[in-house]
């Protein structure tokens, strides 16, 4: 699973040297994964990224097309001389070229991460975000001992697209209020019809381009309650680039696992399939993960015993 800031290094990796050619970029894991992965021609991949490129304002798309040395078949064959070219044609320095072009890869890596441009593969291209932020990542670690919920650690790597977002809000409708794991982040509960609303504030609010993690635990204050757990998913209303579920059993697993996703509440969480059954692990742990995910849909794991 790849990280924004391996996708920022990729960016600045292929504008030095020669630039673009197919072998440099194939080099480049990240941004081959985000244009669309390994099993994608070549020359489907650069179309993408020049995809990518062009949907910027303009000069952005004019300067890094030539900055990467996408604009010519045959342009120069160092990052200094396709500096020094454009700052010929703009009339400015080229330490002042490298200051725009920098600042232009922090807007080609905002759209290959939000999928907004006419190219981005499918299932990557979404709406809209709604909380000023990409929900990059996500991880769910469920603990289940003798059939009953533990306790739930829920992991977040959010990349901010805007300056100033200074909480973030979940809704659940779990008894218990979450404990924040790490440090950065205090939350504010309050009561609402149908359950709890938590807002996780940051000591410092979030910086456009910048990365965040936000963790938090949910106990079962009575783990040896009557009610057994079957299922651990999450309802994505913000698009997800990437998300893990695990599952582990303390004593007795399943008889049958399955993953599910796109699934209602109502639907969830549908039955098994040969697609969809898993196997727990040696140790009793089952996973599942899951890309580009949004609309309010369900996704995660569940289980029976016979």
């Amino acid at each position: 699973m790849y990280q924004p800031e391996d996708l920022r290094a990729d960016l600045l990796y292929l504008r030095k040297g020669a630039g673009y050619t197919p072998k440099r970029l194939a080099s480049r894991p990240a941004l081959v994964a985000v244009l669309g992965g390994r099993t994608e021609p070549p020359e489907l991949l650069v179309e993408r990224l020049e995809s990518a490129i062009r949907s910027l304002h303009d000069p952005d798309s004019e300067l890094l097309l030539g900055i990467y040395g996408l604009d010519s078949a045959h342009g120069p064959a160092t990052l200094a001389a396709r500096r020094d070219a454009a700052a010929s044609r703009l009339g400015i320095g080229r330490e002042a070229v490298a200051d725009r072009d920098t600042a232009a890869v922090e807007r080609l890596l905002r759209q290959l991460l939000t999928g907004w441009y006419p190219k981005s593969p499918a299932g990557i291209r979404v709406p809209e975000y709604h909380n000023g932020f990409i929900q990059h990542a996500v991880n769910v670690t469920t603990y289940v001992r003798d059939h009953r919920h533990l306790e739930s650690q829920h992991s977040f790597r959010l990349f901010a697209l805007f300056d100033g977002v200074q909480y973030v809000t979940f809704t659940m409708s779990y008894p218990t209020p979450p404990k924040p794991l790490g440090t950065g982040w205090s939350v504010r509960t309050e009561e609402i019809p149908g359950g709890w609303q938590h807002e996780f504030w940051r000591q410092e609010s979030m910086r456009r381009g910048q990365t965040y993690d936000l963790a938090y635990r949910l106990v079962n204050p009575d783990p040896n309650e009557p009610y057994w757990l079957h299922e651990e998913s999450l309802a994505f209303h913000e698009p997800t680039r990437f998300a893990r579920f695990t599952v582990h059993f303390l004593g007795q697993p399943p008889t049958t696992a399955w993953q599910f996703s796109g699934l209602t509440a109502l639907q969830r969480p549908g039955a098994p399939s040969a697609n969809t059954q898993l196997s727990a692990e040696t140790d009793g742990t089952i996973t599942a993960t899951f890309r580009d995910i949004y609309g309010g849909l369900y996704c995660g794991l569940a289980w029976e015993w016979k």
